[in-house]
């Protein structure tokens, strides 16, 4: 047993109140996968054949486009994150597309393994169905809050974020390129560029590399916070 794989399922929130025995059991018949940059780990209508625990790397999940047809903000997960978790326990296709943002491993769980086990087990079933829904709670809300700031204020909030604790003049890198970013906050490739260029005059500079320069963290920190104006 990959006693390096029982100890990363433990530590995340849907499995930790397994014993290490059961989550062993688990893992009977997983897989170690590496995916690229830009490989995908699922597409969005696929049957749910497999839970994904990220290992090492970033996974992106690109959901369709809105009924209106603006794009959603994807949702970014790190190491110690799970893919495809509410269309295995519910039965249902995968609802995004899931891709590598950077070399990827994972441990890939059948659906039918963890099903089975579930079946047999309701009291950690109905635990680790409680754990998704506050998950998923948790990413509707931060969505939401997304779609009700302009496009400048939400690359604002996301450079504050990356800024941390500095205060006065700093610079921050990217996590990710400049395409991927603009999908994390759902908008488009053009439309992150006039918001960087909104926040010029906020003391925000972007290099034509990762990093972004901010004059005054305070400053752009009172214009994320409240501050308004149209996207």
């Amino acid at each position: 047993m990959n006693s390096g794989a029982a100890s990363a399922l433990k530590k995340n929130p849907l499995f930790a109140a397994l014993p290490l025995s059961e989550i062993n059991t688990l893992l009977d018949g997983h897989d170690v996968l590496q995916f690229a940059e830009g490989s995908e780990l699922f597409h969005e209508a696929e049957t749910a054949r497999q839970l994904f625990l990220i290992l090492e790397g970033e996974v992106v999940l690109l959901p369709s486009a809105s009924a209106a047809g603006s794009p959603l903000p994807m949702v970014q997960l790190a190491a110690g994150d799970t893919a495809g978790e509410e269309a295995v326990l519910t039965g249902m296709p995968y609802c995004a597309t899931a891709r590598a943002a950077s070399p990827t491993t994972v441990i890939a769980i059948p659906a039918q393994t963890l099903m089975g086990y579930l079946e047999a087990h309701f009291d950690v079933a109905i635990a680790m169905i409680s754990n998704m829904a506050a998950h998923l709670r948790d990413q509707v809300k931060e969505i939401t809050e997304l779609k009700m700031q302009s496009t400048a204020e939400r690359l604002a909030s996301f450079l504050l974020t990356l800024a941390g604790t500095a205060t006065g003049h700093t610079v921050v890198r990217l996590p990710y390129e400049k395409r991927l970013l603009a999908d994390h906050l759902g908008m488009d490739p053009a439309t992150l560029s006039r918001a960087f260029a909104k926040l010029r005059d906020k003391g925000v500079v972007a290099s034509r590399t990762d990093k972004v320069e901010i004059a005054d963290v305070a400053r752009l920190r009172s214009y994320g916070d409240g501050a308004a104006i149209t996207s």
